[in-house]
């Protein structure tokens, strides 16, 4: 990753679009650029591997409540 310090999704968006910036201005090296699309590329996995996990966490959340629901409603 970028950054290894980074540890949350909004810190990492915000990187990640501020590195798209930068590569869209084309304003540096190629070797620059080529670590930059490494290191946004890294963000991006992260990013989206955060966002499943919490997709995952928020459909198990609501398997829960909707299993509760349906038990008060019988009961």
């Amino acid at each position: 990753m970028a950054k290894k310090a980074q540890k949350n999704f909004e810190g990492a968006l915000l990187e990640l679009e501020s590195i798209v910036a930068h590569l869209e201005r084309g304003d540096i090296s190629l070797e620059e650029s080529i670590k930059n699309y490494k290191d946004g590329m890294d963000l991006a996995a992260y990013c989206l591997t955060t966002l499943k996990k919490a997709e995952q966490e928020i459909y198990v959340y609501e398997e829960e409540s909707y299993k509760k629901l349906e038990g008060e409603h019988l009961g």
